[in-house]
């Protein structure tokens, strides 16, 4: 039964539904992508999960269920700001900047890659340390502070005087845009996941905390273990050779500055895949609850018709017709919720008189809980029997113990009490 109603109800669908749901799909979208390099993403995907059952269990009639799931989800907002204050703090800054990401046009050449590469070397060889930041598409300005600008051409030697031990700018980071080194000796802001952070130092602090507010790239070059490290997306990991720094940089050129738009949609139905479905899921449950449940609608109940303050002596022959065709409106929530065995209409025979009459059916005589209302009524009257309970024989009297009974100490009567015959 309930398949075919989900079925009638996917059916209903229009395109503004479409529409509202990829709005909601890809928002949750990236907030699955923004929780799934926190610590709180188990809780993100066990509300996710309470929330399918609750929609599976509306869907399918769970009166139960659906009524302690009700109670859960009244406190989850409160629950969602205080578990995931830091990371929706963070969502909306970014999601605050969206609109500000340029178009990357220009990125590096080979020639510029190879020179990133080969500095990193000699500096990861010589212990020197370094942070070089490769700009995306998202706007770094709110996200850095102090250092010093700089319109320089991007090359090995730059780059070397920069992070020589003797510059005062050599603790910063560089921040590089397209082919040009724009600014020097930046401080960036330190990340929390002190988990990818166990046995490392400041700089790759501060290079993985720019990676999870934008989609820089950060090269990362340890001082003391000689080690390079790149810090994308919240993910921090050291590259086993050169070749991978070089490969890993050039990923990062393709994603922010796409050769063909056909590569680009491939790559984005292929990457995160889990993520995409879980969103699809997610908003798809969300509709059919709140938006389904919450639209009006209709139902019609065959309820019984029970008579209520029959007048004393008197008794119900019988009800004609002894069920009734009722239609409720309201929200389609509260229909779902309605339990069908709770209704009972009552026909009030307070003021009845002996014989066959009509009472009609009004809201009164029929509880609705919730704020659901009555719409119609067929028939709209019924016809009721009424009458008197006939006095019981002598002998029913004595069976049912109507008759006074006599007790030992009462005299039984004589025959000089009978009452006189007329002669």
């Amino acid at each position: 039964m309930w398949i075919s109603d989900l079925w009638n109800t996917f059916r209903a669908i229009s395109l503004p539904d479409v529409l509202d749901m990829v709005v909601m799909g890809g928002l949750l979208y990236f907030v699955l992508l923004w929780f799934k390099r926190t610590k709180a993403a188990f809780v993100a995907r066990g509300i996710c999960i309470f929330a399918i059952v609750y929609a599976v269990a509306q869907q399918a009639g769970m009166y139960l269920t659906t009524w302690i799931f009700q109670g859960f989800f009244a406190i989850s907002l409160i629950a969602l700001v205080v578990i995931f204050q830091e990371e929706l703090r963070s969502f909306f800054e970014r999601l605050a900047v969206w609109s500000l990401r340029r178009r990357a046009t220009h990125p590096l050449q080979p020639k510029e890659v190879e020179t990133l590469v080969r500095t990193a070397g000699h500096f990861a060889r010589n212990r020197i340390g370094a942070l070089i930041v490769l700009r995306g598409r998202d706007p770094l300005e709110r996200h850095i502070e102090g250092g010093e600008d700089l319109d320089g051409t991007l090359s090995g030697a730059l780059l070397v005087s920069l992070f020589d031990p003797h510059s005062e700018g050599h603790d910063g980071a560089v921040l590089i845009d397209r082919d040009r080194v724009v600014r020097f000796g930046t401080h960036l802001p330190l990340s929390k996941e002190f988990d990818q952070l166990a046995g490392m130092g400041t700089r790759h602090a501060a290079a993985l905390g720019l990676s999870e507010r934008t989609d820089a790239l950060c090269i990362v070059v340890s001082e003391e273990r000689g080690v390079v490290s790149v810090a994308r997306d919240g993910l921090l990991a050291p590259v086993k050779s050169l070749e991978v720094l070089e490969d890993q940089i050039a990923l990062f050129l393709r994603d922010i500055a796409p050769v063909r738009v056909q590569v680009r949609w491939r790559d984005m139905i292929r990457r995160n895949a889990t993520e995409k479905a879980t969103a699809l899921v997610v908003s798809l449950s969300l509709w059919l609850v709140f938006v389904q449940g919450y639209s009006p609608a209709s139902q019609v109940y065959n309820v019984p018709v029970e008579a209520r303050a029959v007048p004393a002596e008197h008794q119900v022959g019988a009800i004609r017709p002894a069920n009734v065709r009722v239609t409720l409106k309201g929200l389609k929530r509260d229909l779902k919720l309605l339990n069908p065995l709770s209704l009972r209409v009552g026909v009030d025979l307070a003021a009845a008189e002996e014989g066959t009459q009509q009472v009609r059916i009004s809201e009164a005589n029929l509880r609705i809980p919730g704020a659901l209302r009555l719409a119609q009524v067929d028939p709209p009257a019924v016809e009721v029997d009424l009458s008197k309970v006939s006095e019981p024989s002598r002998p029913l009297r004595r069976l049912f113990g109507l008759e006074a009974q006599r007790g030992p100490d009462t005299p039984r009567a004589s025959a000089d009490d009978e009452p006189p015959v007329a002669e």
